[in-house]
């Protein structure tokens, strides 16, 4: 079942559409087409609807009593198909040849992939066919929640084989234009009945098909033609605040989880947006076991810039003057200038990149130093150069390709010789990330010859550090030196001590030995006079000896003798006898 709102469009585009479905689709495929007519504001649709309706007997026709809006006049076409899956078309678009087979068969293969075919362009004042696609045709989205086309990265093409039949896997769909399964469809949640009018319900339903366990994929061989009005559809208020803002602010309450914040620093007026009552579909998101945020953006987009990966500085950039950088208008070449700050994201979102890079949509702000004048957007090259800028913390920004500061004449932003204390030169981004900051500086702080005022506290503290140490080296120094000057001293004194000690020891000891030898003299003296008079003794005694053994003998001699006469005289005697 095919299933297309109408509200404000013209009914020649609403014709171009269903003539355009039976030229180049197999009706035998298609059960019906579903219009929901959303209490149409054109008189034309008031009174010729029903009649070229008829026309078309596949066609079955339902009409709001009221003003439903895109999300719940969809939901009520949904609801009413009998077919097992659904096309959703907006009004003002042309199928071409081949665009049904090939969505429906994937649907059918996978019932938890919802396909979308190849959005191409008609030109809204020629209705002739637009080859607009060199931005890219995968489905992106920047932080403050707009759709955005990009180039197939690198990883995706990788993965399809670097086959260009083959589906492409994609974080968000452009809108309204795809094919889903009619039971998954609700069994998921549908739309969001609390989102208003349009906006926003693209990126909602794309997050909650790859959060809650589908697939969101664009199949290259499927191409559908969609009328983009110059300046969009005119958003209504609605109790003050416009339905995107509140939609958006639906989306980000139940579904970016911690990275609300990244929403509210690229949109900060959506931080008084109210979405209404959200808590059934937060319900919905806790029952269907929905994974995070960050899990989306880790495996279906990890080429998406994080704020606290990737960003040194994010957001609203407020310039002197209190206006707020600004594209001025979108393309390659745009001169970039200031404007009052509007809160919306979108021509005021800018990405200080850790590249140096500041980017707003994919193009770069290019710098020409020759030319005070020329700052401009261009397509990112990364080669440095004329897009290389430099935020200091005091948030003035300098330009690398010139070494100039960016101010503004109070349209255009120039590039001027740099004074660091002037706060024409002063911008200031809506969130910086303090860790990317400090490896922006460590990647770029020499370059620029910028020193940190945490790396000049950090080489201060050193610095101290280094003078405390040396004060306390140098103290200790004389502290030793006066140490060992005591110790010297005391060394010195103690030695004289000893020597002292040493010469009253020696003396002592002299004294000693003199007294000894004076001793021993004495005694010797006294041995030898005991000797002499031993000896004298020894020696009178001996001669007293001698003389009484002289005595002795001449006595014993004189005996002899006078015994030898007496004998003698016997002889003698006898002789006379």
């Amino acid at each position: 079942a095919v299933v297309s709102t109408q509200s404000t469009g013209e009914l020649s585009t609403l014709l171009r559409m269903l003539v355009s479905i039976v030229m180049n689709t197999t009706m035998e495929s298609v059960k019906e087409v579903i219009i929901v007519d959303d209490k149409s504001s054109r008189d034309e649709l008031k009174t010729r609807l029903d009649r070229e309706m008829a026309q078309f007997p596949f066609v079955k026709l339902i009409l709001n009593t009221k003003r439903e809006g895109l999300m719940r006049s969809r939901i009520i076409g949904a609801k009413a198909a009998v077919g097992k899956i659904l096309i959703f078309l907006d009004s003002h678009v042309e199928v071409l040849t081949g665009w049904y087979s090939t969505i429906v068969s994937r649907v059918m293969e996978d019932r938890k992939t919802v396909v979308s075919p190849v959005i191409a362009t008609i030109d809204h004042t020629t209705l002739n066919y637009v080859n607009d696609k060199y931005g890219g045709i995968w489905g992106a989205w920047n932080w403050d929640m707009t759709f955005q086309w990009r180039p197939i990265p690198p990883r995706e093409q990788q993965r399809r084989g670097f086959d260009e039949s083959a589906p492409i896997r994609t974080p968000a769909m452009s809108g309204g234009i795809f094919a889903v399964d009619r039971e998954y469809f609700f069994e998921i949640g549908a739309y969001d009945p609390g989102m208003k009018v349009w906006g926003a319900e693209n990126l909602e339903f794309s997050f909650r098909v790859w959060m809650c366990g589908g697939a969101v994929e664009i199949n290259t061989c499927s191409f559908v033609a969609h009328i983009f009005r110059r300046n969009g559809l005119m958003l209504q208020t609605v109790t003050g605040e416009t339905a995107l803002l509140q939609n958006t602010r639906r989306l980000v309450d139940v579904w970016l989880d911690d990275y609300k914040d990244a929403f509210f620093a690229a949109a900060p007026a959506n931080k008084n947006a109210e979405g209404g009552d959200v808590i059934s579909r937060v319900l919905l998101k806790q029952r269907l076991k929905c994974r995070s945020f960050s899990w989306y953006l880790r495996e279906v987009f990890p080429d998406q810039p994080r704020p606290e990966r990737d960003f040194v500085g994010f957001g609203q950039v407020t310039g002197p003057g209190e206006t707020c950088l600004d594209t001025l208008g979108p393309g390659v070449g745009h001169q970039v200038g200031v404007f009052s700050c509007h809160g919306k994201g979108q021509s005021q979102l800018w990405m200080l990149m850790v590249s140096g890079e500041i980017v707003n949509n994919n193009l770069c702000l290019d710098g020409d130093g020759e030319n005070p004048r020329k700052v401009v957007l261009y397509e990112c090259h990364g080669l440095r150069g004329n897009q290389q800028w430099f935020v200091t913390e005091d948030n003035v920004v300098k330009h690398g390709g010139s070494g100039k500061c960016l101010t503004h004449d109070g349209r255009f932003l120039q590039l001027l010789p740099c004074d660091m204390k002037d706060d024409r030169f002063k911008w200031q981004f809506a969130s910086m990330s303090e860790d990317v900051q400090k490896k922006f500086y460590v990647l770029y702080g020499k370059q620029f010859g910028y020193t940190t005022r945490e790396e000049q506290a950090k080489q201060a503290a050193e610095k101290k550090k280094l003078e405390e140490e040396l004060a306390k080296k140098l103290a200790e120094e004389e502290k030793d030196k006066a140490r060992i000057e005591e110790e010297k001293k005391k060394k010195e004194a103690e030695e004289e001590a000893s020597r002292k000690a040493q010469e009253e020891k020696q003396k002592e000891m002299a004294a000693k030995e003199a007294a000894k030898r004076e001793k021993d003299e004495e005694e010797f003296r006294a041995w030898r006079a005991q000797k002499l008079k031993l000896e004298e003794e020894a020696k009178m005694k001996k001669d007293q000896e001698r003389r009484n053994f002289e005595e002795e003998m001449k006595k014993q001699k004189e005996e002899e003798e006078r015994i030898r006469k007496e004998k003698e005289e016997e002889e003698e005697r006898r002789k006379f006898a």
